[in-house]
């Protein structure tokens, strides 16, 4: 999961400090808040049994086509990328 409120930037005043008070309670608060939500998520998935047996993962992805569901796979990545090229590393 994506963790939105560390992309946020921290705001500062005039002489480059971070501001306290209000607003950095709230951040704090609203963070509090989603690892209460992450944390009772993970609860109700754990209550649920965990990992699905392979008969189970098998009846799921047959119902997932019986409904009209579609399995597409990625291409392959081009081999023309080359280690000099910025942004690529060397091919494994």
């Amino acid at each position: 999961m994506h963790d939105d409120i560390t992309d946020q930037t921290i705001k500062t005043d005039d002489n480059g400090k971070a501001q306290s008070g209000p607003d950095r309670a709230g951040r704090l608060r609203e963070r509090i808040r989603l690892s209460q939500t992450i944390a009772a998520q993970r609860a109700r998935i754990e209550a649920t049994g965990g990992k699905p047996s392979e008969d189970e993962a098998a009846r799921m992805v047959s119902e997932f086509h019986a409904r009209g569901g579609q399995v597409t796979i990625c291409p392959p990545p081009d081999d023309s990328v080359t280690e000099g090229e910025p942004g690529h590393g060397k091919r494994r």
